[in-house]
């Protein structure tokens, strides 16, 4: 069998093309004369473009690349390729937009010297045709567009709610592209939301009429920004408001009509809980003893900083109702007397007699007279001064059975006094007889 493989025509042949290959490597890498040969597309990297940037204008339509003729050995030809070699071209000449020629110089790759090829010039000899336009620098405003949803029971923000960083992107191109841009839109199309969206997020370029430009060769200084977009919980809370008995009446005998009877609010998930928790707000503790059967009186509803009052409702009326009937007496006070005098002082009451307001049923007000009345001003906050004063006083009515059956109206009940320096005298003891 051995013999019949060395008998056989076919391997003399494949034997005698593999020897043929190996003579004409051998004599080819041996060739020293040199050859020319064309490399196309070889890279071309420019010098002088900060220049051309300064007197504001730019290289367009690239990138660039160039066919280089060169001349040299089998041996060097085959190093230089498209990928191994480069080209540089000084753009730093050119002062105005247009089409400009500019030379090129050959860099060879690593381990082959300059020395060791030629490049033929062509007809218009080793250069480039570029094309320059106008450079443009824009800075353009960041918005926002939310069109995904949130979950039930909470809320959205508007437009003018987006918070971003950066606020603007800084667009840059030649000057016909960059001016087509009027804004960079951030779009957040999340489902289902139940909390603030923050994250670095893409946008798009926009012209003036809203249409996005996707055909520019303009670049922009950053390629994502931080957005910020509020979702908020939201809930229905019931507006109260607290009664305190005095006047002669009490809490459950007073109706109050409120012109709003919940508002809709809107905030942090915690907010919203713990005011859900409390059940309701409550906008005011009203006094009984200030206020009149068929007033109506109107309160601000005060909300915390951390909610947002969604109804818009600022303010709240109460019109009260007193669901019995109350008479008024008015009773003359001279039982007056100070607390709290300040130390190393004598308070001397110049006010004898003081007009108090009373209400309850008429059957009770019977039983009341002048003297069931005291008045006492407290001079703990004075800050003392020889001379006169105006003081606040508190009345009380020491006989009734509570401030619901019958009480004091509140007024801006005042005494006049003054102060001397000085301990009061010691009272008087009274005579012994002998």
């Amino acid at each position: 069998m051995g013999k019949k493989i060395l008998d056989s025509r076919f391997l003399y042949i494949v034997l005698s093309i593999l020897i043929a290959i190996g003579l004409w490597l051998f004599v080819t890498a041996n060739d020293e004369t040199p050859h020319n040969s064309t490399i196309r597309g070889v890279p071309v990297t420019f010098a002088g473009e900060d220049i051309l940037e300064e007197r504001g204008l730019m290289l367009v339509d690239g990138p660039y690349t160039a066919s280089v003729t060169v001349q040299a050995t089998n041996a060097v030809l085959a190093n230089l390729t498209s990928r191994t070699m480069q080209v540089t071209a000084n753009v730093s000449g050119i002062a105005e937009e247009g089409t400009h020629t500019v030379s090129y110089t050959v860099v060879p790759p690593a381990g082959v010297s300059t020395s060791q090829f030629t490049v033929v010039s062509g007809v218009n000899g080793n250069v480039i045709t570029v094309e320059v336009a106008r450079f443009s620098r824009q800075e353009i405003p960041v918005e926002g567009e939310f069109t995904g949803s949130v979950a039930e029971g909470y809320l959205a923000g508007d437009k003018e709610d987006f918070l971003f960083s950066p606020k603007t992107v800084v667009v840059s191109g030649r000057l016909d592209e960059v001016n087509q841009v009027a804004r960079a839109v951030v779009t957040v199309d999340d489902e289902g939301l139940t909390e603030t969206v923050n994250g670095e997020f893409p946008f798009r370029l926009l012209d003036r009429a809203g249409n996005e430009l996707t055909d520019l060769s303009v670049t922009c200084d950053v390629q994502t920004v931080n957005v910020t977009f509020p979702v908020q919980a939201t809930a229905e809370i019931p507006l109260t408001v607290t009664f305190v008995d005095g006047g002669g009446i009490g809490a459950e005998e007073v109706s109050a009509a409120l012109s709003v009877e919940k508002i809709a609010v809107a905030g942090a998930d915690e907010a919203v809980e713990a005011i859900k928790a409390a059940g309701s707000i409550n906008v005011a503790t009203i006094d009984l003893a200030s206020v009149n059967d068929g007033d109506v009186l109107t309160f601000p509803v005060p909300l915390a900083d951390e909610l947002t009052n969604l109804t818009g409702v600022e303010e709240l009326e109460v019109a009260i109702r007193f669901d019995k009937r109350l008479e008024e007496r008015t009773f003359k006070v001279t039982n007056i007397r100070c607390i709290n005098v300040p130390e190393g002082w004598t308070a001397d009451i110049i006010t004898q007699v003081l007009s108090v307001t009373v209400r309850g049923r008429p059957e009770l007000l019977d039983e009341i007279t002048d003297d069931s009345l005291r008045a006492v001003a407290d001079l703990q906050d004075v800050a003392p001064a020889a001379g006169g004063y105006t003081a606040s006083v508190r009345v009380y009515l020491d006989s009734a059975p509570s401030a619901a059956e019958v009480g004091v109206l509140s007024g801006d009940y005042r005494i006049a006094l003054n102060l001397t320096e000085g301990e009061p005298p010691p009272a008087s003891l009274p005579a012994i007889d002998s």
